[in-house]
């Protein structure tokens, strides 16, 4: 003999039942309407073609007190250290991977970093490079992200270098 087929009722339904009757006792937080912004994929591309575009607002998704890779600090000096890049290398960075949650976020690029015009100052990139000068790099990210959803630390081992 058959069983009557009981109505669907979605799992959501159960649980707000169940904690209806405990509401009384302990109420449930409730959800922050934070202006935190969200670090998910979509902004991450948007990050990604400010950053491929070489756009200076890049720096916006940053915490003003960063924690950047090679020691920099803060965004007024991430910023600096952009502008003096950038007259001389084009950065193209493609993802491979990238996951996120409110906390923080992880991706797998690959990078080309092209030489447009020679650079004698080794500081800038840790040797001179000469235009024409093409670096493949593979690497991971790690960032951590501050209670506003901006960028506070950039975290990773040194990338492969793939080849020149």
């Amino acid at each position: 003999m058959k069983t009557p087929a009981s109505p669907k009722v979605h799992r959501r339904h159960l649980l707000l039942g169940a904690l209806a009757g405990a509401a009384t006792a302990a109420p449930l937080p409730a959800w922050s309407s934070t202006t935190a912004r969200r670090f998910d994929r979509t902004a991450y591309d948007r990050y990604v073609s400010l950053m491929n575009a070489g756009d200076p607002r890049v720096v916006d998704y940053y915490a003003d007190d960063i924690r950047f890779v090679m020691g920099i600090r803060g965004k007024a000096q991430v910023a600096a250290f952009y502008a003096r890049q950038r007259p001389y290398v084009k950065e193209n960075l493609e993802v491979l991977f990238f996951c996120a949650d409110a906390n923080g976020a992880a991706a797998e690029v690959r990078s080309e970093i092209r030489c447009m015009k020679d650079c004698d100052d080794p500081a800038v990139f840790g040797r001179t490079l000469k235009a024409g000068e093409i670096l493949r790099t593979h690497g991971y990210l790690f960032y951590v992200l501050d209670q506003n959803g901006l960028i506070a630390e950039i975290k990773g081992p040194p990338p492969e270098l793939l080849g020149p």
